[in-house]
């Protein structure tokens, strides 16, 4: 049979086994939470850039647009005074 001595030390053997590792549970909730975080974080960074190149390719689909249509307003144009001058 242990002694009074021996079960004190091997009671507090065991509170400090449970103490580190609770502290070590404690330190992987808080990486998991970070690592969880940036990945949110590397989520929403993502998304922003994905909606801003689609807001750029946008803008620049609707230049080409006005850019067509200046395009084609001016050839009708020249194709009006080539008419006209055709005339006189």
């Amino acid at each position: 049979m242990k002694s009074y001595s021996d079960l004190q030390e091997d009671l507090e053997q065991r509170r400090k086994e449970l103490k580190s590792k609770q502290q070590k549970q404690i330190e992987d909730r808080k990486k998991k939470a970070i690592s969880y975080r940036d990945i949110v974080a590397g989520n929403l960074e993502k998304e922003k850039k994905k909606q801003e190149k689609m807001r750029q390719q946008e803008a620049e689909r609707k230049q080409a647009a006005a850019a067509r249509a200046r395009m084609k307003d001016e050839l009708k144009r020249e194709l009006q005074q080539e008419r006209e001058s055709e005339k006189n």
